[in-house]
């Protein structure tokens, strides 16, 4: 079970903040934005570490016998973060 969250923080972005914002939270296929901001905040990637840790994860998901339409959505997010973390990557 997860703690109560009792403490709310506001944040303010300029137009291009907000933009490039939606379009990585929509690439990571993340439905809320401030779940998006959360795991970005506070489980921040770490370059190669994170890819092999996201391929890891995926391959656990694809091995087991039966993937329930719960994992598929699991599934979805951890290929969007692996695409994520390929694309920062690719540019140093």
């Amino acid at each position: 079970m997860t703690a109560r969250r009792d403490k709310l923080v506001k944040v303010r972005f300029s137009q291009e903040e907000f933009s490039l914002l939606e379009t990585l939270r929509q690439s990571a296929r993340s439905e809320s934005r401030a779940l998006f901001i959360r795991r970005r905040a506070l489980a921040p990637e770490t370059g190669t570490h994170a890819i092999a840790d996201l391929v890891g994860q995926i391959g656990v998901t694809l091995n087991t016998e039966i993937i329930a339409p719960k994992q598929l959505d699991h599934l979805a997010l951890l290929v969007g973060e692996l695409t994520l973390e390929l694309r920062k990557v690719k540019k140093i």
